[in-house]
C-alpha cells in the first residue's frame, strides 16, 4: 500500500446610505460564495450534500470576472473534489482554472492547475502523466521563486516515483524538499516529508528508519500543538506488522481508530485501518470481528466513492475465507481483487492478488504462475522504461524552458530595441513640433509686425484726415464769413429802407435783393451739405478701408463679390485694435474662401444688433463638416482674434451647403 495518510445632507446621506447597502450586498454575496465552498468541502456532510454545494457556487464563478480571488476559489473547488474521489469534477474544474489562469499569464496560479493535473493522473494511476505534470509545476514555482509550492512540487514527484519502485529517485526529491522546508520552517512540510521518508524505509524492508521517520513525524506534530496533522500511526503499525510485532501494530491500529473516531474526518484513512487492523488479528488467528470490520471499510468506501484499497480489501477478505476453510468465498473475492488491480493498473497488487488466487485455486495455480511471472518481468521492464520516461520528461521540460527562457530573453531584445526606437521617434517628433511652433510664433511675430504697420498707416490716415478736415473749416469758415455774411448784411442794409418808406418803387427796387435771400439759402445748403460730408468723414474712412479690400479681392475672386455696410453704425464705438481684427478676420475669410470654398458668389454684411457688430460672410462653396473637420491655422487666428476683442464666432457650415461666418463684436458707445 502506497503513502496511505497522503491531503444635500439629506441627498448625501440617502447616497451614502445606497452606497453602504450595496457595499454590505457584495460583501453578503461574496460571503454566501465561500460559505458554499465551505460546505463543499466539509467532511460532516453526506456526499451528495458537499457536491449539490460544490455544484451550487461553480456557475457563479464560471460568470464573475476572472480576477485572482476568482481562480483562488475555482482551486478551492477542484480541492473539495479531490477530497471527495470525485475525478472527472477534478479534472473538469483544473481544466477551468488553468484555461483561467494562462489568459492572465499567472504563472503561479498555472503550477497550480499542473499541480492538480498532476493529482488528477496519480489516483487515476497514469504516472508518466502525472510525473509530466508536477515537472511544469515545479519549473514554474522555481522560476519565480515560490519555495513553499516547490518543496511541495519534489514531494508530489517522490510519490509518483515510490509507485514506480524508483525509491532512490523519491529519496533524492524528499531531501531536496526537506532542506527547503527545514530552511524557510515549514513544519507542516517537514512532516509529510519524514512521513515519505518513512513509507519508502517500510517498502525497502529498512523498517527500524522506517519507524525513526515516523517518529520524528510524531514528535514535530507534538510539538507544534495548533497545526493539524494527518495521522501515521497506521504507518508506524504497518512497520511493526512487517517486523512480525503482530500485538504492537494492533495496538497502534487501535490508537489510530481513537484518534480517527470521527470516520468523516479523514474516511480514506479510517477504511485503512479498519482493514489493516482485521488483517493483523487474522495473523494471530483472532477471527472475531474481522469479517465485519472488512465488510464495514467496503460499504464506508461504496457510499463516499473512494477507489482506494477496494482491491485489498477483497485481497484481505480472501485470505480471511482461506483462513476460515470458506474456499468458494476466498476465490471469488481474489478474482474480485485481482480484477480491481488490473483495473487500477496497480502491477504490484496485481501480483500479491496472482499468489493469493495460486493458494486458493490449486487447479489453475500454473496458469496463475505464469500471469505471475510475465507480470513480474513486464512491471521490472514497465518501472525501467517508465523511470527512463521520467528522466526523459525531467530533461525535455527542462529544454522547453531553456529555449522559452531564450525565447523571453529575444522578445526582450526586440522589445528593448522597440522601445529605443519608439523614443527616438518621439524625439524626433518632438523635434518638428517644436521646429513648427517656432515657426508659428515667427508667423505670429510678423503678424503682429504687420498689426502695428496697419495701426500706423490708420493712424497718420486719421492725421491727414484731421488735418483736412482743419483745413476745410478754415475754407468753411472763410465761406461763412467772405460770402455769406457779408451778402446778408449787404441784403440786410438794402432791405432796412423797406422800415421807413414801404412805396412801390422802393418795394420794386429792393425784390432783387429778397430774390438774392434764395441764393444766400442755396449757399448756406451747400455749406451745410459739406459740414455733413465732413463729420462722416472719419466714418467714412475705415469703410474706404474694407471697400478697398473687397475691390482687391473682386480683382482676384472669379466670381461675384457684394458687400453691404449699415450707414448707421458709428465707427466710433470701436477702437483701432478692434478695427484691425475685423479688417484682418475679412483678409482671413477670403483667403479660405479663395484657398477652399470654390465658391461662385460672396456677400458680406456689416450691420449693428443693439450694442454689437455683426460681421456676415457668406460663399455658395463646397462647405465641410463641422464634426469631423479639424480647425485649420486661418480658423484658429479667426478665432483667436474675435476673443481678443471679447466677441464671438459662429459657423455654420454644411457639405455642398456653403458657409457663413459670424462674428458679433460690443460696440462701446463710452468711446
Amino acid at each position: 500500500m502506497k503513502f496511505s495518510g497522503y491531503i444635500g445632507l439629506s441627498i448625501f446621506f440617502l447616497l451614502m446610505g445606497c452606497s453602504d447597502h450595496k457595499k454590505k450586498k457584495n460583501e453578503a454575496f461574496n460571503d454566501t460564495i465561500v460559505h458554499y465552498i465551505e460546505l463543499g468541502g466539509d467532511i460532516n456532510l453526506s456526499y451528495a450534500k458537499r457536491i449539490y454545494y460544490n455544484e451550487k457556487v461553480l456557475p457563479i464563478l464560471l460568470r464573475q470576472e476572472n480576477d485572482s480571488l476568482n481562480r483562488e476559489r475555482l482551486f478551492n473547488i477542484g480541492w473539495n473534489y479531490f477530497y471527495m474521489n470525485n475525478w472527472e469534477k477534478l479534472h473538469k474544474i483544473t481544466k477551468i482554472g488553468c484555461l483561467r489562469s494562462s489568459e492572465k499569464a499567472n504563472y503561479f496560479h498555472i503550477g497550480k492547475s499542473y499541480r492538480l493535473f498532476g493529482l488528477y493522473y496519480e489516483r487515476k494511476s497514469i504516472n508518466d502523466s502525472a510525473f509530466f505534470y508536477y515537472n511544469k509545476a515545479g519549473n514554474l514555482f522555481e522560476k519565480i521563486k515560490n519555495h513553499e509550492e516547490l518543496c511541495k512540487n519534489f514531494q508530489d514527484k517522490a510519490v509518483v516515483q515510490n509507485y514506480i519502485n524508483d525509491y532512490l529517485g523519491s529519496d533524492l526529491n524528499l531531501i531536496k524538499a526537506l532542506k527547503i522546508a527545514k530552511k524557510k520552517n515549514l513544519v507542516f512540510e517537514k512532516y509529510r516529508i519524514y512521513y515519505y521518508l518513512g513509507s519508502n524505509s517500510n517498502a525497502v524492508k529498512e523498517h527500524k528508519k522506517g519507524i525513526e521517520y515516523f517518529d520524528k513525524a510524531i514528535s514535530l506534530k507534538n510539538s507544534n500543538k495548533n497545526t493539524i496533522f494527518f495521522p501515521i500511526i497506521v504507518d508506524k503499525a504497518i512497520c511493526y506488522y512487517n517486523m512480525d510485532k503482530i500485538s504492537k501494530a494492533i495496538e497502534l491500529y487501535k490508537e489510530a481508530l481513537v484518534e480517527n473516531d470521527n470516520l468523516y474526518k479523514n474516511p480514506f484513512n479510517f477504511t485503512v485501518i479498519l482493514d489493516n487492523l482485521a488483517h493483523a488479528k487474522l495473523k494471530i488467528r483472532d477471527y472475531k470481528e474481522i469479517e465485519e470490520l472488512h465488510f464495514k471499510a467496503s460499504k464506508i468506501r461504496d457510499s463516499l466513492h473512494i477507489d482506494q484499497g477496494q482491491n485489498l480489501n477483497k485481497l484481505f477478505l480472501s485470505e480471511y475465507y482461506q483462513a476460515t476453510n470458506q474456499i468458494p468465498k476466498a476465490q471469488q473475492f481474489a478474482h474480485e481483487a485481482y480484477t480491481l488491480s488490473k483495473s487500477y493498473r496497480n502491477a504490484g497488487d496485481m501480483l500479491v492478488c496472482l499468489k493469493q488466487l495460486s493458494k486458493v485455486d490449486p487447479q489453475n495455480a500454473l496458469k496463475y504462475s505464469q500471469e505471475y511471472i510475465r507480470i513480474s518481468d513486464s512491471l521490472q521492464q514497465l518501472e525501467r522504461v517508465t523511470r527512463n520516461k521520467f528522466a526523459k520528461i525531467a530533461y525535455e521540460t527542462e529544454e522547453i524552458t531553456t529555449e522559452k527562457d531564450q525565447a523571453i530573453q529575444q522578445k526582450q531584445i526586440f522589445f528593448g530595441i522597440a522601445v529605443l526606437l519608439f523614443i527616438i521617434g518621439t524625439l524626433v517628433v518632438l523635434l518638428l513640433i517644436q521646429k513648427a511652433k517656432q515657426k508659428e510664433l515667427r508667423f505670429l511675430h510678423e503678424q503682429q509686425k504687420t498689426n502695428e504697420e496697419i495701426y500706423q498707416l490708420i493712424q497718420n490716415q486719421q492725421s491727414q484726415i484731421d488735418e483736412a478736415r482743419h483745413i476745410e473749416k478754415k475754407r468753411i469758415a472763410q465761406d461763412l464769413h467772405d460770402g455769406i455774411m457779408n451778402r446778408l448784411s449787404s441784403t440786410r442794409l438794402n432791405l432796412h429802407i423797406l422800415n421807413e418808406k414801404a412805396t412801390p418803387e422802393i418795394i420794386r427796387k429792393c425784390l432783387p435783393f429778397i430774390a438774392g435771400i434764395q441764393d444766400i439759402e442755396k449757399e448756406i445748403r451747400n455749406v451745410s451739405h459739406d459740414l455733413n460730408k465732413d463729420a462722416l468723414f472719419n466714418k467714412i474712412s475705415f469703410v474706404a478701408v474694407v471697400e478697398s479690400l473687397v475691390a482687391e479681392q473682386k480683382e482676384h475672386f472669379k466670381g461675384k463679390c457684394h458687400v453691404e455696410i449699415e450707414p448707421t453704425i458709428n465707427w466710433e464705438w470701436l477702437t483701432s485694435f478692434q478695427k484691425i481684427n475685423i479688417f484682418r478676420i475679412l483678409q482671413e475669410a477670403f483667403q479660405n474662401i479663395n484657398k477652399h470654398a470654390q465658391a461662385q458668389n460672396i456677400i458680406i454684411s456689416i450691420l449693428k444688433s443693439e450694442n454689437q457688430l455683426l460681421l456676415e460672410i457668406f460663399d455658395d462653396g463646397v462647405g465641410f463638416s463641422l464634426k469631423q473637420k479639424k480647425k485649420g491655422i486661418g480658423l484658429q487666428n479667426i478665432y483667436s482674434r474675435a476673443k481678443q476683442c471679447n466677441g464671438k464666432v459662429e459657423i455654420k457650415s454644411e457639405l455642398g451647403a456653403g458657409t457663413t461666418l459670424i462674428i458679433a463684436l460690443p460696440l462701446n458707445p463710452n468711446l
